[in-house]
Protein backbone atom coordinates (compact mmCIF):
# COMPACT_ATOMS: atom_id res chain seq x y z
CA UNK A 1 0.00 0.00 0.00
CA UNK A 2 1.12 3.54 -0.73
CA UNK A 3 1.73 6.41 1.61
CA UNK A 4 0.08 9.28 -0.25
CA UNK A 5 -2.07 11.72 1.65
CA UNK A 6 -5.60 10.36 1.94
CA UNK A 7 -6.73 11.80 5.25
CA UNK A 8 -5.79 15.37 5.93
CA UNK A 9 -2.06 15.51 5.31
CA UNK A 10 -0.75 12.78 7.60
CA UNK A 11 1.04 10.67 5.03
CA UNK A 12 -1.22 7.61 4.81
CA UNK A 13 -3.66 6.83 2.02
CA UNK A 14 -6.77 5.78 3.93
CA UNK A 15 -8.77 5.18 0.77
CA UNK A 16 -6.10 2.84 -0.54
CA UNK A 17 -6.18 0.85 2.70
CA UNK A 18 -9.91 0.28 2.41
CA UNK A 19 -9.68 -0.63 -1.27
CA UNK A 20 -6.96 -3.15 -0.40
CA UNK A 21 -8.84 -4.89 2.42
CA UNK A 22 -12.06 -4.94 0.39
CA UNK A 23 -10.16 -6.55 -2.47
CA UNK A 24 -8.86 -9.17 -0.03
CA UNK A 25 -12.41 -9.80 1.18
CA UNK A 26 -13.87 -10.09 -2.32
CA UNK A 27 -11.34 -12.71 -3.38
CA UNK A 28 -11.69 -14.69 -0.14
CA UNK A 29 -8.21 -14.04 1.20
CA UNK A 30 -7.71 -16.04 4.44
CA UNK A 31 -6.56 -12.89 6.25
CA UNK A 32 -10.16 -11.64 6.14
CA UNK A 33 -12.69 -13.81 7.98
CA UNK A 34 -16.27 -13.17 6.76
CA UNK A 35 -18.88 -12.61 9.46
CA UNK A 36 -21.87 -12.02 7.19
CA UNK A 37 -24.30 -9.14 7.56
CA UNK A 38 -23.37 -6.41 10.02
CA UNK A 39 -26.34 -6.49 12.40
CA UNK A 40 -26.54 -10.27 13.02
CA UNK A 41 -22.75 -10.44 13.29
CA UNK A 42 -22.67 -7.98 16.17
CA UNK A 43 -26.02 -8.31 17.93
CA UNK A 44 -25.17 -11.66 19.47
CA UNK A 45 -21.59 -10.89 20.49
CA UNK A 46 -21.20 -7.17 20.97
CA UNK A 47 -21.45 -7.29 24.77
CA UNK A 48 -18.70 -9.92 24.95
CA UNK A 49 -16.57 -7.93 22.51
CA UNK A 50 -16.94 -4.77 24.59
CA UNK A 51 -16.09 -6.70 27.75
CA UNK A 52 -12.89 -7.98 26.15
CA UNK A 53 -11.45 -4.49 25.57
CA UNK A 54 -8.29 -3.90 27.60
CA UNK A 55 -6.52 -0.89 26.06
CA UNK A 56 -8.33 0.79 23.20
CA UNK A 57 -11.45 0.79 21.09
CA UNK A 58 -11.50 2.87 17.90
CA UNK A 59 -14.78 3.00 15.99
CA UNK A 60 -15.42 4.63 12.60
CA UNK A 61 -18.86 4.49 11.01
CA UNK A 62 -20.73 6.06 8.11
CA UNK A 63 -23.99 7.76 9.16
CA UNK A 64 -25.34 5.17 11.61
CA UNK A 65 -29.05 4.75 12.19
CA UNK A 66 -30.40 5.12 15.72
CA UNK A 67 -30.96 1.36 15.89
CA UNK A 68 -27.27 0.84 15.05
CA UNK A 69 -26.29 3.34 17.74
CA UNK A 70 -28.41 1.46 20.25
CA UNK A 71 -26.89 -1.85 19.19
CA UNK A 72 -23.38 -0.45 19.69
CA UNK A 73 -24.01 0.98 23.16
CA UNK A 74 -21.72 -1.57 24.87
CA UNK A 75 -18.82 -0.23 22.77
CA UNK A 76 -19.53 3.34 23.89
CA UNK A 77 -19.73 2.16 27.50
CA UNK A 78 -16.39 0.37 27.12
CA UNK A 79 -14.75 3.51 25.75
CA UNK A 80 -15.62 5.34 28.98
CA UNK A 81 -13.83 2.87 31.22
CA UNK A 82 -10.75 4.18 33.02
CA UNK A 83 -7.58 3.63 31.03
CA UNK A 84 -9.33 2.89 27.73
CA UNK A 85 -8.35 4.91 24.67
CA UNK A 86 -11.77 5.40 23.10
CA UNK A 87 -12.22 7.10 19.73
CA UNK A 88 -15.31 7.50 17.58
CA UNK A 89 -15.51 9.07 14.10
CA UNK A 90 -18.48 9.65 11.86
CA UNK A 91 -19.34 12.20 9.21
CA UNK A 92 -20.72 15.67 9.94
CA UNK A 93 -24.22 14.88 8.67
CA UNK A 94 -24.70 12.37 11.49
CA UNK A 95 -24.78 15.06 14.18
CA UNK A 96 -27.55 16.88 12.32
CA UNK A 97 -29.56 13.68 11.87
CA UNK A 98 -28.89 12.23 15.32
CA UNK A 99 -28.13 15.23 17.56
CA UNK A 100 -28.11 13.22 20.77
CA UNK A 101 -25.36 10.93 19.48
CA UNK A 102 -22.55 13.46 19.79
CA UNK A 103 -23.45 14.54 23.31
CA UNK A 104 -21.44 12.50 25.78
CA UNK A 105 -22.61 9.14 24.42
CA UNK A 106 -19.13 8.79 22.96
CA UNK A 107 -16.60 10.59 25.19
CA UNK A 108 -14.22 11.09 22.28
CA UNK A 109 -16.25 12.00 19.21
CA UNK A 110 -15.00 13.64 16.01
CA UNK A 111 -16.24 14.40 12.52
CA UNK A 112 -14.51 13.32 9.35
CA UNK A 113 -15.59 11.79 6.02
CA UNK A 114 -15.71 8.01 6.45
CA UNK A 115 -14.64 5.61 3.71
CA UNK A 116 -16.12 2.48 5.30
CA UNK A 117 -17.02 1.09 8.74
CA UNK A 118 -13.99 0.17 10.84
CA UNK A 119 -13.55 -1.08 14.41
CA UNK A 120 -10.09 -1.58 15.91
CA UNK A 121 -9.92 -3.34 19.29
CA UNK A 122 -6.72 -3.15 21.35
CA UNK A 123 -4.75 -2.67 18.10
CA UNK A 124 -4.96 -6.47 17.77
CA UNK A 125 -8.21 -7.21 15.98
CA UNK A 126 -10.09 -5.27 13.33
CA UNK A 127 -13.61 -5.42 11.97
CA UNK A 128 -14.17 -3.77 8.61
CA UNK A 129 -17.24 -3.34 6.45
CA UNK A 130 -17.85 -2.51 2.82
CA UNK A 131 -18.89 1.07 2.04
CA UNK A 132 -22.36 2.09 0.79
CA UNK A 133 -22.73 1.26 -2.87
CA UNK A 134 -20.15 -1.52 -2.79
CA UNK A 135 -21.25 -4.92 -4.11
CA UNK A 136 -20.84 -6.31 -0.58
CA UNK A 137 -22.31 -3.31 1.31
CA UNK A 138 -23.67 -4.39 4.69
CA UNK A 139 -21.18 -7.23 5.09
CA UNK A 140 -18.43 -7.30 7.70
CA UNK A 141 -15.10 -9.11 8.07
CA UNK A 142 -12.64 -9.51 10.92
CA UNK A 143 -8.89 -9.98 10.95
CA UNK A 144 -5.95 -10.36 13.31
CA UNK A 145 -3.38 -10.53 10.48
CA UNK A 146 -0.54 -8.13 11.38
CA UNK A 147 -0.53 -6.43 7.98
CA UNK A 148 -4.28 -5.81 8.09
CA UNK A 149 -4.25 -4.66 11.73
CA UNK A 150 -1.24 -2.43 11.17
CA UNK A 151 -2.87 -0.83 8.14
CA UNK A 152 -6.11 -0.30 10.06
CA UNK A 153 -4.30 1.37 12.95
CA UNK A 154 -2.47 3.74 10.60
CA UNK A 155 -5.67 4.48 8.65
CA UNK A 156 -7.68 5.24 11.76
CA UNK A 157 -4.92 7.36 13.26
CA UNK A 158 -4.67 9.41 10.05
CA UNK A 159 -8.42 10.03 10.07
CA UNK A 160 -8.44 10.85 13.79
CA UNK A 161 -5.69 13.44 13.47
CA UNK A 162 -7.54 15.16 10.64
CA UNK A 163 -10.99 14.93 12.27
CA UNK A 164 -12.80 17.82 13.97
CA UNK A 165 -14.29 17.95 17.47
CA UNK A 166 -17.94 19.02 16.97
CA UNK A 167 -18.22 20.31 20.55
CA UNK A 168 -14.92 21.91 21.58
CA UNK A 169 -14.65 22.87 25.23
CA UNK A 170 -17.38 20.45 26.32
CA UNK A 171 -20.20 22.45 24.70
CA UNK A 172 -22.32 19.42 23.78
CA UNK A 173 -26.03 20.36 23.70
CA UNK A 174 -27.23 17.39 25.75
CA UNK A 175 -25.96 16.00 29.04
CA UNK A 176 -24.88 12.41 29.61
CA UNK A 177 -28.05 11.78 31.63
CA UNK A 178 -30.21 13.14 28.81
CA UNK A 179 -28.52 10.77 26.39
CA UNK A 180 -29.24 7.84 28.72
CA UNK A 181 -32.86 8.94 29.05
CA UNK A 182 -33.11 9.25 25.26
CA UNK A 183 -32.22 5.58 24.88
CA UNK A 184 -34.93 4.59 27.36
CA UNK A 185 -37.48 6.86 25.69
CA UNK A 186 -36.93 5.20 22.33
CA UNK A 187 -37.36 1.84 24.06
CA UNK A 188 -40.85 3.02 25.06
CA UNK A 189 -40.13 3.32 28.79
CA UNK A 190 -42.26 5.45 31.10
CA UNK A 191 -40.76 8.08 33.43
CA UNK A 192 -41.20 5.66 36.34
CA UNK A 193 -39.39 2.88 34.48
CA UNK A 194 -36.59 5.24 33.47
CA UNK A 195 -36.21 6.50 37.03
CA UNK A 196 -35.88 2.95 38.31
CA UNK A 197 -33.37 2.05 35.60
CA UNK A 198 -31.00 4.98 36.13
CA UNK A 199 -31.44 5.40 39.89
CA UNK A 200 -33.02 8.85 40.17
CA UNK A 201 -36.44 10.15 41.15
CA UNK A 202 -39.37 10.14 38.76
CA UNK A 203 -39.60 13.91 39.19
CA UNK A 204 -35.99 14.25 38.03
CA UNK A 205 -36.71 12.17 34.96
CA UNK A 206 -39.80 14.22 34.13
CA UNK A 207 -37.77 17.43 34.36
CA UNK A 208 -34.99 15.98 32.19
CA UNK A 209 -37.48 14.79 29.58
CA UNK A 210 -39.04 18.26 29.46
CA UNK A 211 -35.60 19.82 28.97
CA UNK A 212 -34.70 17.24 26.33
CA UNK A 213 -37.91 18.11 24.46
CA UNK A 214 -37.05 21.82 24.68
CA UNK A 215 -33.48 21.40 23.45
CA UNK A 216 -34.60 19.22 20.56
CA UNK A 217 -37.19 21.82 19.56
CA UNK A 218 -39.82 19.09 19.70
CA UNK A 219 -43.56 19.67 20.03
CA UNK A 220 -44.08 16.96 22.62
CA UNK A 221 -42.71 13.67 23.94
CA UNK A 222 -43.71 11.65 20.87
CA UNK A 223 -42.16 14.19 18.54
CA UNK A 224 -38.96 14.16 20.63
CA UNK A 225 -38.74 10.38 20.33
CA UNK A 226 -39.16 10.66 16.56
CA UNK A 227 -36.43 13.32 16.37
CA UNK A 228 -34.04 11.31 18.51
CA UNK A 229 -34.36 8.38 16.14
CA UNK A 230 -34.29 10.52 12.98
CA UNK A 231 -37.88 9.61 12.21
CA UNK A 232 -39.53 13.03 12.33
CA UNK A 233 -39.40 16.39 10.56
Amino acid sequence: MGTQDGAGGHGYDVGEFFRWVQALAVRGDPRMEPLGDLAPAFESGIAALAGSVRRSIWHMTFRPTWSEVRMARPLADASRRTGIDGRYVTDRVTSARLPVLASHHHPYFRHHPVHAPLLVVDARRVYVGAPPGHELAGSVWTSTAPQVVGGAVRAFDAVWRAAVDPHPGDTAPFTRRMVEIAFHLTDGASDREIARAIGVSERTVSAEVAELIRRLGARNRSHAIALIGDAGP
